[in-house]
């Protein structure tokens, strides 16, 4: 038997392994050490507290428990209706209710990843919180957003079983964890900490039923681990925990009980200490990246994408990415099917039947596309699989890359008059390209998985996990200027770069998080698809820049939908046509009141915010102007938008092939509204009008109604706040029948295939923000100038954009003068005193133009 210091040096071996990123599995053993009852324990309070009502029941539920059949007595207390279910929820809760966190604040001092564990109380909780100094994101069964766990990247707590703040929810009996072990949730994070992370299982002190179901769901889902990967430190003589622990690859080290399982605690304890001297000596970070290296899945994942059809399923590319990286891997030599269906199983967790079809689907494709050969052997019976080396698909990846490296090296050249001298920021770049795909498609996967858009890139983070600490701050300044405009402004070739590599990383973060849902096409196509007024626009305004992709991705769903004889709707809430027509006259108001500076002020207005963040009619007007020429503002309106009133709008509509809808205001629409107009008094700046939360109220109405009808719909909206605000509601559930405008586009890629302009893609996968003023407007002065003279600029440009930029600035903030403000009027007067402020930079550049053609000439 192992003593405390034997446990001490076996948890230090398994927390070290960073590239792990260790998870703490906690049992009920651990909540005892604060004061709480274990299973047999909490079923006896829980019978007692029927008993006054139901002695009879509480008598048998007592016998169960002391025969150990502790699922029977849950099913049994369940059954107790002499009690009100309120009453005995509250007897669950007091029970779990008062502990010592303080004594487990040693293994809470250990460097974990996230804690799962099967207990229902608080305690491991609170401890991690208090010894971290800051609250920890807290998971739980029952709770919608237990879903996002996986894509948590921060330290969490989960309660797979349930809450004490939750208690109708917690698992028990025997018939709620039979229906557990068939939830996509459970599964997806119970295989994620298998597959991806070493297990350390703590606090089991008897073979409960928590963790026997545990344990079942990873044998069934999973299989065994890699040896040595997972490690239980249990009390001796466990038997049937040894059987499972041994079926599953579990290392296991056994302590002796004696002293309140002293030898356990007391070697958390030591742990702990020899810890906290590494972390002061800075020999060991106390926390890792949760990004895992998937650079040789994403290769292949990428070489796939770029030879398949429009019409291929995102996640039929990335399972036949995953499956040639496996083969090719194994080159020169073959590999049989199991084989490959043992590497699908350790690096997806996916197991048996589940993949024999899909895999058998990707192997045909590879091979009918000459990337494998199948053949038979010559040693041993069947078929093997082998790597056909094709320099057409070596390029891959890499070569993209290095297309982008290059790219941004020609921008510091033109934008900051700067070269380089050695190859260390060429290193940066190159370390920092490859993170940031990394970083976007789990940050892209992760808003897929809660319906939002996602967060927008944090370029300055990111470099300085590439390495860009090493460079002097001159450098710093100037690379992290140059990338920030590689995401503002991307040229066609960038954005088309970016927008497949984007599209590839996220599918694949989704498959190694989410496999089961990604590549088995659980997730389906929506038979209702709702659109919020600010993705309707795009989608209807002719000319706008996302009019196509959206148009296209809508058209793909109809014409699925169709094939499998399903009808399927586009659906248009009546009020938010007043929003349209509201947006339409705002823009020919604006138009009329500056008059003949609007064709300036709008293009202006697109350079500094992008197409995207503005009107969108004065959006599609900017591309009118650039593809055509000036033709009269109203001109094109009445062109394109034949309509002043919701009215007409709403025939228009109609005969684009929308249904538009009404909702009536009923009491439950009272209730939304509330909700919503109380989110919206908290926010400081950007609150809604009243008429908008009503369009919103109403929207969520319509959801409600088709979830009670058990009909698929979803509600495509681009507004973060709204998802966020119906996330921290009692309607968390619309969440799940809410998609972001990106993620619309994503769904429909994922399951039926998507034919999208690459560069369209680009821009919105990786659109980025540049907060401080003086660099937006460096920013603005770097492209009005490229529009206008070449990179022969380069070494005059910058510095005349460095000493305009800081000059503008100021005087923008003497006047007042706000270029992000969303009142129309404020904004198009913003930019008419940004185009007087212009001039003096226009004059500089005048000069610089000529003393370099009078040197040429001198020449």
């Amino acid at each position: 038997m192992a003593n405390s210091d034997e446990v001490a040096a076996a948890i230090l071996k398994h927390v070290e392994r960073l590239d792990l990123d260790p998870i703490l599995f906690a049992g009920a053993g651990v909540s005892m050490r604060a004061g709480l009852p274990d299973w047999k324990g909490l079923l006896q309070a829980l019978a007692e507290g029927v008993r006054e009502h139901a002695p009879l029941m509480a008598n048998t539920i007592t016998e169960s428990i002391s025969q150990g059949k502790l699922t029977k007595a849950a099913d049994l207390w369940s059954l107790v209706d002499e009690v009100p279910i309120g009453d005995k929820l509250r007897r669950l809760s007091e029970t779990l209710s008062t502990y010592d966190a303080k004594a487990l604040y040693g293994i809470a001092g250990l460097p974990f990843r996230a804690c799962i564990t099967t207990n229902f109380d608080r305690a491991i909780l609170d401890a991690f919180s208090v010894v971290k100094k800051a609250a920890v994101r807290d998971y739980r069964f029952g709770d919608k957003s237990l879903a996002e766990a996986v894509w948590e990247k921060n330290f969490y707590v989960a309660r797979i079983h349930g809450s004490v703040e939750l208690p109708a929810d917690v698992i028990l009996s025997g018939a709620q964890f039979d229906q557990l072990l068939k939830n996509d949730v459970y599964i997806e994070l119970l295989t994620r900490a298998f597959t991806n992370h070493a297990v350390l299982f703590l606090g089991f002190s008897f073979y409960d039923p928590a963790i026997r179901h545990v344990f079942e769901l990873v044998d069934k889902r999973f299989g065994q681990s890699p040896p040595g990967r997972h490690l239980a430190v249990i009390p001796q003589g466990m038997n049937e925990f040894l059987q499972k622990s041994a079926r599953l690859n579990i290392s296991v080290i056994e302590y002796d009980t004696a002293n309140n399982h002293a030898a356990l605690w007391d070697g958390i304890s030591i742990a702990s200490s020899k810890l906290r001297v590494k972390k002061k000596t800075a020999l060991l970070p106390v926390t890792a990246s949760p990004l895992r290296p998937l650079k040789k899945y994403l290769s292949a994942c990428y070489a796939r994408a770029q030879v398949a059809t429009s019409t291929t399923a995102l996640s039929e590319i990335v399972l036949e990415g995953v499956i040639s990286a496996i083969v090719q891997a194994k080159a020169p030599k073959g590999i049989e099917f199991f084989e490959i269906k043992e590497a699908v199983r350790t690096s997806l967790g996916i197991r048996g039947d589940d993949i024999d079809a899909p895999a058998n689907v990707a192997l045909t494709a590879l091979v009918n596309s000459n990337i494998i050969r199948k053949q038979r052997s010559k040693i041993e019976k069947g078929l093997k699989y082998s790597w056909i080396d094709s320099s057409k698909i070596n390029d891959g990846l890499d070569g993209a890359i290095a297309k982008l490296v290059a790219q941004v090296l020609n921008r510091a050249y033109v934008q900051e008059g700067w070269t380089p001298r050695d190859n260390a920021v060429k290193d940066v770049i190159d370390h920092f390209l490859l993170n940031v795909i990394q970083h976007r498609g789990w940050d892209l996967g992760a808003a897929f998985a809660a319906g939002r858009p996602p967060d927008a890139i944090d370029v300055a983070q990111i470099l300085s996990e590439s390495g860009a600490s090493l460079l002097s701050a001159l450098d710093r300044e100037r690379l992290l200027r140059t990338i920030d405009s590689l995401f503002l402004r991307p040229t066609s070739e960038e954005a088309e770069l970016l927008g497949e590599i984007g599209r590839v990383s996220f599918a694949l973060e989704l498959a190694f998080q989410a496999p089961r849902s990604t590549l088995f096409h659980q997730a389906t196509l929506p038979r209702k698809i709702y659109l919020d007024a600010n993705v309707l626009m795009p989608s209807i305004i002719e000319g706008h820049p996302n009019q196509e992709i959206y148009s296209e991705a809508i058209a793909r769903i109809k014409t699925n939908a169709e094939a499998s004889s399903i009808k399927c709707q586009v659906i248009v809430l009546y009020g938010y046509l007043n929003e349209i027509v509201s947006h339409r006259r705002s823009a020919l108001e604006e138009s009329e009141r500056v008059g003949d500076d609007h064709d300036n002020i709008v293009r202006s207005d697109a350079m500094f915010h992008g197409t995207t963040n503005m009107n969108a009619f004065a959006a599609a007007y900017v591309r009118h102007l650039n593809n055509s020429g000036a033709s009269g503002f109203k001109r094109f309106i009445d062109t394109i938008a034949p309509y002043n009133s919701e009215s007409e709008l709403s025939k228009f509509l109609a005969s684009k092939g929308f249904l538009i809808v009404h909702q009536t205001k009923d009491p439950l629409y009272a209730k939304l509204y509330g909700l919503l107009e109380k989110a919206n008094a908290a926010k400081l700046v950007g609150g809604k009008e009243p008429i908008l939360l009503e369009h919103d109220a109403l929207q969520l109405r319509l959801l409600i109604a088709d979830i009670e009808r058990q009909e698929k719909s979803v509600f495509v909206t681009a507004d973060r706040r709204l998802c966020e605000d119906v996330g921290k509601s009692s309607y968390v559930e619309l969440r799940d029948s809410m998609v972001s405008h990106i993620g619309l586009l994503q769904l429909v890629d994922l399951l039926v295939g998507l034919k999208l302009d690459k560069r369209q893609v680009g821009s919105l996968l990786w659109s980025n923000t540049v907060s401080d003023k003086t660099e937006k407007i460096r920013s603005y002065l770097v492209a009005e100038a490229l529009e206008q003279h070449d990179a022969a600029m380069a070494m005059e440009m910058h510095r005349i954009v460095d000493s305009h930029a800081e000059r503008i600035s100021r005087e923008l903030d003497r006047q007042g003068v706000d270029l992000d403000t969303q009142n129309p009027k404020k904004r198009a007067e913003a930019f008419r005193t940004l185009a007087s402020l212009e001039k003096g930079f226009f004059e500089g550049m005048k000069v610089a133009i000529k003393k370099i053609e009078d040197r040429d000439k001198s020449h």
